[in-house]
């Protein structure tokens, strides 16, 4: 019977106990599952903060830098020594001080650019540094490695490439406590027909990026930014990041997870658009997991505690429960030494196990409610990734779309270094992610110059789609030789024969006769041209517009012809120029732009551009860009023979 009894008391007891196991592990596990996901979107709102903070900042300081490096180029001090044509060693060195103060004024005005270098096809290598001047004019004196080098020489024109990090002392040829230690060099390549093929090597120190990320330190964070090819450039913490590829990998996965120095991190990370750089910000979560482990030892204590009362309860509990057993008992030994007396028998009442059934039902509501609870927050978790996987997807695809529709827009300027009639500069600059305008210039034969700006009447990507599509057909019909109202005449019928979501696109298309100046032009429902002649000022020349291309089959379209003289110049755009809207609703207006125009009406092409798309960026100031700006600008410079030509 003491045994039966013993079984009884220990079949009850475990359930007790593992039950406040589970209750405990539970517990604890969904606090700190909680507590993390609840800080991980805590330091995901500061992520926006910072990153949209590091996206206005260092690709504009980039850009703008390599931008004024490719003024200094242009500068004739530096011009005509990357040239390196003197009749005497005298002129050589004079030549060499102009070029050492200007080098040396630029690296000073700009906080930016620690160095400049300038390359010749031949490897020879001038250039400044904070603390020194380098004319290596031969080659073999050239002090970068081999390596170096060779990257520099396979740059394609147009493309900036950068190189890095490494040490300042490869350069200067000893190390001391001033020299640099991650210094990166961006590489480009220039053709000039004044002194042929030259490479600018623009180098940047990381104390750059230290000046721009300092705002974002919390104490708490580290920032790192790594190149293309995984190098790290800057670190804010103390110790070099050992496994990039792991701290990129784990990024923006909402995971805690160890890193190089074997402390409990998450981390968060963006790729900036030029250049390709990835920034990182990395989050100790160290204090956190304290919480985490001092809520868990509280949580264990008190479960502790609980179960001792709870067990001592059970224990007097079970005591009055079995006092008729024990009587019982006494009684069965009483009459097996012969006392036959009959013993006092008290039944216990059971109302203890119905209050034991309670409490077990409302433990198992509580448990479901917490399931139930447990597997929303998993659906909603669920939901909320895969929102943001489709976010993801669907940015590198509208990326992607405007990679492809860059591409195929000529982008290379200038255009034809080897035509002196013409000056040429275009941009295009769209209101999302990918847009509906194009522009397009080619030669039809070496006389005749294509000129095509249009506006496509969508956005986004069926714009960008209908403007492939009606860009193809232009050029076709164009490179056939026929008139331009021939050619808006054929791409209309083409357009409105498979045209089933009903866009429709404006189009001004001239044919610039090089020999001549003649511009022979059409008009599709576009923007009237401005014309400048020389010394006289932009003005609008009101053409006579024809319908847009798609809207209606069998529209006639008329010619009409612009004579250009030696000086003149010709601007196009799209209607997002004069449409440009400030906060107030007010428009940019073709007054206000005729007015751009004419504040630098003796530039070239390009200060032309840059300064109308400053005067618009000024007035339109923080308000939301709502259409696309496209503009193109030509200067005819005045017939020529065919030997200047060649």
């Amino acid at each position: 019977m003491k045994h039966k009894l013993t079984s009884l008391r220990l079949r009850i007891l475990l359930p007790v106990i593992a039950m406040t196991l589970f209750v405990v592990i539970l517990l604890t596990t969904l606090f700190a599952r909680a507590y993390i996901d609840m800080i991980l979107q805590q330091e995901q709102e500061v992520n926006t903060v910072g990153f949209d903070t590091v996206s206005r900042t260092i690709p504009p300081l980039i850009q703008s830098s390599i931008h004024e490096v490719r003024g200094v180029l242009a500068d004739d001090r530096i011009s005509s020594y990357t040239a390196f044509r003197y009749a005497s060693a005298a002129d050589r060195i004079h030549a060499q001080v102009s070029c050492r103060d200007t080098l040396r004024a630029e690296i000073t005005r700009n906080s930016a650019i620690y160095g400049l270098f300038f390359m010749r096809k031949d490897r020879s290598l001038f250039g400044a540094l904070p603390d020194g001047v380098f004319f290596k004019d031969n080659p073999a004196d050239n002090p970068f490695p081999q390596d170096i080098i060779s990257q520099i020489l396979n740059v394609p024109l147009g493309q900036t490439v950068w190189m890095g990090p490494f040490s300042a002392s490869m350069i200067y040829g000893y190390e001391n406590d001033k020299t640099l230690t991650n210094v990166m060099v961006a590489a480009w390549k220039t053709v000039d027909v004044s002194y042929g093929e030259c490479y600018s090597l623009m180098l940047m120190d990381e104390a750059v990026f230290e000046h721009q990320l300092a705002p974002l330190q919390d104490g708490k964070s580290v920032w790192h930014l790594f190149t293309e090819n995984r190098a790290e450039i800057y670190h804010s913490g103390t110790d070099t990041c050992l496994d990039p590829e792991k701290l990129i990998r784990e990024s923006n996965s909402g995971s805690v997870f160890r890193n190089d120095l074997d402390q409990p991190v998450c981390t968060f990370s963006m790729t900036l658009s030029s250049p390709r750089w990835t920034i990182v910000r990395e989050v100790s979560m160290e204090n956190y997991e304290q919480v985490i482990r001092r809520v868990r030892s509280t949580v264990g204590l008190v479960a502790s505690l609980v179960l001792l009362v709870a067990l001592a309860l059970y224990h007097l509990w079970l005591k009055r429960f079995m006092r008729q057993f024990d009587s019982l008992l006494k009684g069965i030994i009483r009459m097996g030494k012969g006392d036959l007396k009959s013993a006092a028998f008290v039944p216990s009442s059971i109302d203890e196990f119905k209050t034991m059934q309670q409490e077990i039902n409302r433990t198992r509501l509580a448990l479901n409610d917490q399931m139930d609870t447990i597997r929303r927050m998993e659906r909603e978790h669920m939901e909320l990734e895969a929102k943001r996987k489709e976010q993801e997807l669907m940015l590198r695809e509208l990326s992607m779309a405007r990679e492809i529709q860059e591409s195929m827009l000529p982008h290379i300027f200038p255009p034809f270094p080897e035509r002196k009639e013409i000056e040429l500069f275009a941009s295009m600059d769209p209101a999302r992610d990918v847009g509906g305008d194009f522009y397009d210039f080619f030669l039809i034969d070496e006389d005749h110059l294509c000129l095509i700006i249009a506006d496509v009447s969508g956005k986004g990507i069926p714009g960008a789609l209908f403007m492939m599509f009606a860009k193809r057909l232009l050029e076709d019909s164009a490179r056939q030789e026929l008139s331009p109202a021939e050619i808006l005449r054929k791409t209309n019928e083409t357009l409105c024969d498979n045209n089933q979501a009903e866009m429709f696109v404006t189009v001004w298309l001239g044919i610039l006769e090089l020999s001549s100046g003649t511009v022979t032009a059409s008009n599709a429902g576009h923007e009237y041209p401005a014309l400048c002649r020389k010394n006289v000022g932009f003005e609008l020349y009101m053409d006579k517009h024809g319908l847009v291309l798609g809207a209606m089959k069998g529209i006639p379209y008329r010619n009409y012809q612009l004579q250009l003289s030696a000086g003149d110049k010709l601007f196009v755009y799209t209607d997002g120029v004069p449409e440009a809207t400030c906060r107030s609703g007010e428009m940019f207006g073709t007054d206000r732009m005729v007015g751009a125009l004419n504040t630098c009406a003796d530039g070239t092409p390009e200060e032309i551009l840059r300064e109308v798309k400053t005067k618009v960026d000024a007035f339109v100031d923080a308000a939301e860009q709502f259409d696309d700006l496209t503009m193109l600008c030509l200067e005819y410079k005045g017939p020529v023979n065919d030997s200047e030509n060649n």
